[in-house]
C-alpha cells in the first residue's frame, strides 16, 4: 500500500511539472522545446530589439531580402512593411527570417516563422499548431483569457508580447492575402490578412546547442592549416 502511495506521488508530481520540464535554456538567447524538438529564440519580439539596436535594420534586411514569394508571386519588400513596436507584416517577417538566415544570426540559418494547423482551424487549444503547443502544453496556458499565462517557465523568455504572432503557414484558400495567426493573449488560433502589422516569434529545428556548426569552405581551410602548423611545431621540438 505504501509503495502504491509512493508510485502515485511520483506520477502526480511529473505530471504536474511536465510543462516546465519541456523548456530548456541553451543560453545565448535561446530555449529549447523539448515537446516540439525546436529551439525558440528567448526574446519573443527580437525584431523590435534588433531595431531598437539598429536603427539601420530594415535597409539591411531589404538589401539583403529584396523579394518575397507567395501564392500571389512576388511581393517587393519596402520599408512599409516594418512597423513600431517591434510589428511587421508577413512580407516584412518572412524578409526579416531570410535576413536573419544570410546573417547567421547566432551561427544559425535554419530560421523561420512558427508552423500553424489549418486542421484545426480558426479555434482554442489548437495544440499541433507550434505556437499553439508552446502556448498550452509548454507554459501551461488558459484558453480565452485576457492575459498570457503565468508561469514559472516564462522566465526562460523575454519581450513576451499580449498581442498576435505571425506563423509562416498561408491561409488557404485565401493564400495570396491571408496567413494563420495565433493570438497569444487568449491561446486563440486565426487567419489574417498579410498586410497587418503584428509581432513575429523565430524558431530553430532540433535543438542546437547539441548540433556542431558545420564549417565553411574557408574555415576548413584554415583548420587544416592550423592542423600543419601544429605538426611542424611538433617535428621541430
Amino acid at each position: 500500500m505504501k509503495s502504491r502511495i509512493i508510485t502515485i506521488l511520483i506520477v502526480w508530481l511529473l505530471s504536474a511539472n511536465a510543462a516546465q520540464a519541456a523548456l530548456s535554456g541553451n543560453g545565448n538567447g535561446l530555449v529549447y522545446d523539448s515537446l516540439l524538438n525546436v529551439t525558440w529564440s528567448s526574446d519573443a519580439n527580437l525584431f523590435g530589439t534588433m531595431y531598437a539596436a539598429d536603427p539601420a535594420l530594415v535597409s539591411k534586411i531589404i538589401a539583403a531580402v529584396p523579394m518575397v514569394t507567395d501564392s500571389q508571386g512576388i511581393h517587393g519588400v519596402a520599408a512599409s512593411d516594418f512597423r513600431g513596436g517591434g510589428m511587421i507584416d508577413w512580407y516584412g517577417a518572412m524578409a526579416w527570417v531570410g535576413y536573419l538566415n544570410s546573417s547567421r544570426y547566432l551561427g544559425q540559418n535554419t530560421w523561420s516563422l512558427p508552423a500553424a494547423d489549418p486542421v484545426c482551424g480558426a479555434a482554442y487549444n489548437c495544440t499541433n499548431s507550434q505556437l499553439g503547443s508552446l502556448f498550452y502544453s509548454s507554459l501551461g496556458g488558459v484558453a480565452n483569457t485576457s492575459n498570457i499565462p503565468i508561469h514559472t517557465s516564462y522566465s526562460l523568455f523575454t519581450n513576451i508580447q499580449n498581442g498576435t504572432y505571425w506563423s509562416g503557414t498561408e491561409y488557404a484558400p485565401y493564400t495570396s492575402v491571408a496567413s494563420w495567426v495565433f493570438l497569444l493573449g487568449y491561446g486563440y488560433q486565426s487567419a489574417w490578412g498579410k498586410i497587418s502589422g503584428i509581432y513575429s516569434w523565430v524558431m530553430l529545428p532540433g535543438n542546437v546547442s547539441t548540433i556542431a556548426a558545420v564549417p565553411e569552405p574557408g574555415e576548413w581551410t584554415m583548420m587544416l592549416a592550423g592542423f600543419g602548423l601544429i605538426g611542424v611545431i611538433a617535428r621541430r621540438r
